[in-house]
């Protein structure tokens, strides 16, 4: 019986641990979102012909699509940490 009590202890702690490494990595990701929002500036747009612009704005829109991929890949990450650290709180 001691056994399934220190396993149950043992599962809580591990399970408060994965909760709160979730909620620091989700609030790191809110912050580094903000503060990209509040920094970003439009870039200029300089060429003398279509295809130059069109090269320069794909450059642009290439950028953030990867940066928004990596937020959404660290908030992913983050919920299944929150996930298993609430069913091992149960």
């Amino acid at each position: 019986m001691n056994k399934q009590i220190s396993l149950s202890l043992s599962n809580r702690s591990i399970g408060l641990i994965l909760l709160i490494i979730g909620v620091l990595i989700i609030l790191m990701a809110i912050f580094v979102a903000f503060n990209a929002f509040y920094t970003y500036k439009l870039p200029e747009l300089k060429g003398s012909s279509l295809e130059e612009l069109i090269s320069s704005l794909m450059n642009v829109l290439i950028e953030l699509a990867l940066r928004l991929g990596f937020l959404g890949l660290i908030v992913w990450a983050a919920s299944i940490l929150l996930k298993h650290g609430v069913s091992l709180l149960k």
